[in-house]
């Protein structure tokens, strides 16, 4: 009998010490899953951040040239202005005091 009863205690210490080494790995891979999982999180932050500067790059890009373009294109058209200002302005004054005059 008392045989027996130091192998319970025996076996019981064995099923304790297995629980305890299962809480152990069970705490060791909660805190490893954890850190990937914060490794991770940080991986696709640093992946975000890269195609943000590369999209932001890019359109920073077409919007410079799409500028450059409508400058161009209204350049030529205030040099349009400015020549037909030059041959016209005494003519179109004339005409203005004309029809304010009443004449």
């Amino acid at each position: 009998m008392q045989d027996i009863i130091k192998k319970i205690i025996e076996i019981d210490h064995m099923a304790q010490k297995m629980t305890d080494d299962a809480l152990a790995l069970k705490g060791e891979a909660e805190s490893s899953i954890e850190q990937d999982k914060k490794a991770l999180r940080e991986k696709y932050i640093q992946r975000a951040k890269r195609r943000i500067d590369v999209t932001a790059g890019t359109e920073e890009k077409f919007l410079e040239e799409a500028l450059e373009d409508i400058k161009n294109k209204y350049s030529g058209v205030a040099t349009l202005l400015n020549e037909n200002y030059e041959k016209n302005h005494e003519q179109w004054a004339k005409e203005i005091y004309k029809r304010v005059i009443g004449g």
